[in-house]
């Protein structure tokens, strides 16, 4: 009975033993694989995020420290074709015959400046735009040139030719002369003044003959205009308003009517000038006309049996029944016996 007892024992344990090692292999496998997929997702996790801070690095300008020296590159770039692109834009200073009247013109506006401030603005002006090669010598240059003019400044140079004498004008000039070559050496001095002098030298020889006694105004006034036409091209620039109104006056001289005038400077001068000019020229002719019929009321007057007080209140009403105060003024001058 033992015997059969055990015998039916041993199945139940062989089962059981069997069914334990089978739990234990399915563990240790189960064990396993749980640990290499754990290990694997941790790699996932740890690639995927230093690849998305990679990403995000590379997005938000790589990082701290990387996007302060980028920012630092691209503002040095940045300067640096600025610097490129204003260099490229500066001009060589260069002496020439229009270098006189550059100078002139800044001078100009700012007028109401102290000569000191005047040479600061121009020297701000020369960094701004001449090559740095060049830079030194325009502010020297407009320096001695602002001297120059403030030493004008303190004499008396203002040259009219009507006012004043020939030996007057020569002696101003030759002072100008001076003054200028204490400033600018003979180079300077031909491209700032030597256009200039030219002019002067002309002028006062047209003096010389305006002020020949032994010549006839007409005489006198035809030298001059010849001597300004063959003057060189810059004399005739300075003087060509002088040269254009002789014309003009003799084509008025050298016809009669309104209308053949107009023709003849519209066919030299345009149609606007010969428009302007016809206006004035009828007007000329309105004002002739008025003091002939003023001289014509006088004169008969003259001949009518009238003391002079009555003359004279006569006269007195008709220039103000005819004429405006100003007019008045010139007409007597035209009409004094």
């Amino acid at each position: 009975m033992a015997n059969r007892q055990l015998r039916r024992v041993f199945p139940i344990l062989g089962g059981l033993l069997a069914l334990l090692v089978f739990g234990t292999i399915l563990y240790n496998q189960l064990a396993s694989v749980s640990q290499t997929s754990n290990s694997e997702i941790f790699s996932q996790r740890s690639s995927l995020g230093e690849q998305a801070k990679a990403e995000e690095y590379e997005l938000e300008g790589r990082g701290p420290v990387h996007q302060v020296t980028d920012v630092g590159s691209h503002r040095d770039s940045d300067t640096d074709i600025a610097a490129d692109r204003t260099k490229a834009e500066l001009i060589p200073f260069e002496l020439n015959y229009s270098t006189k009247d550059a100078f002139d013109r800044f001078v100009f506006t700012r007028s109401s400046e102290v000569p000191q401030a005047v040479k600061l603005a121009y020297t701000t002006h020369a960094h701004e735009v001449f090559t740095l090669s060049t830079q030194g010598d325009a502010i020297d240059l407009f320096a001695r040139y602002v001297d120059y003019k403030v030493a004008l400044s303190l004499v008396e140079l203002d040259v009219d030719l009507a006012s004043h004498s020939l030996q007057d004008v020569s002696f101003k000039l030759d002072e100008r002369e001076e003054i200028r070559r204490t400033y600018f050496n003979n180079t300077e001095y031909h491209y700032l003044f030597s256009q200039e002098a030219q002019v002067d030298e002309a002028a006062l020889a047209r003096l010389s003959v305006a002020q020949e006694n032994t010549l006839s105004r007409d005489e006198r006034k035809a030298l001059i205009v010849e001597s300004i036409k063959a003057g060189n091209s810059a004399e005739r620039e300075a003087f060509q308003p002088t040269l254009n109104m002789h014309r003009i006056n003799e084509i008025k001289n050298n016809h009669s009517t309104i209308n053949d005038r107009y023709n003849a400077v519209a066919a030299e001068f345009g149609s606007e000038v010969a428009e302007r000019f016809s206006k004035t020229w009828a007007q000329q002719a309105q004002w002739q006309n008025r003091i002939a019929e003023y001289k014509t009321f006088r004169d008969n007057l003259a001949q009518q049996s009238l003391d002079s007080n009555a003359i004279e209140k006569a006269l007195q009403e008709y220039q103000s029944a005819h004429f405006t105060d100003n007019e008045i003024k010139r007409l007597k001058v035209l009409t004094a016996l």
